[in-house]
């Protein structure tokens, strides 16, 4: 019969380690045996980020071209008084309003920022309708200021042409 044989502290320690070295090699042959046909999460990082790179400058360029065109046509729309709108001045500022909407069309960008361009432009657009409003508005006013003139003054004329015949119908009646 065989007896029972029991290992010693440093026994049971060596073989302990043996099974866990034993599982870290098989655990790396199974991995290597599976992924191998995978790629690497990290081979397309350092290409990645040049490629970010390469995107924010081309943005960055775009956008230095294009910042002056914003700031001329903003300047362009707050300068209009609120006499009416010259045709020509209107339609330099919408042709602005549409450049600056249209500024990353054509460029490739793949910048969320590129969209901001866009409202800022219906902004733009919007504020200077709110502009040409105000300006035919108070062109309106004045219209209507003058016509109430007119009429305020021909209604003077008639009140007395009015009371010069009643002071003459009243003079012949009296006689």
């Amino acid at each position: 019969m065989q007896g029972y044989h029991s290992l010693s502290k440093q026994e049971r320690r060596y073989q302990f380690f043996y099974l866990l070295g034993l599982l870290a090699l098989v655990l790396l042959v199974l991995s290597l045996l599976f992924l191998r046909k995978f790629d690497s999460p990290f081979a397309r990082d350092g290409a990645l980020s040049l490629q970010m790179l390469e995107q924010r400058n081309k943005f960055t360029a775009r956008q230095a071209a294009v910042s002056p065109l914003v700031e001329n046509t903003f300047r362009k729309i707050i300068v209009l008084s609120k006499d009416s709108v010259q045709p020509f001045v209107e339609s330099d500022i919408k042709t602005s309003i549409n450049e600056v909407a249209n500024a990353f069309e054509g460029v490739e960008i793949y910048d969320s920022r590129k969209e901001d361009y866009y409202q800022i432009a219906q902004f733009m657009k919007m504020y200077f309708s709110d502009k040409v409003l105000v300006a035919k508005k108070t062109e309106n006013i004045a219209r209507f200021e003058k016509e109430l003139n007119e009429c305020l003054s021909g209604f003077k004329d008639n009140q007395q042409r009015l009371s010069q015949m009643k002071n003459a119908m009243l003079s012949r009646s009296a006689k």
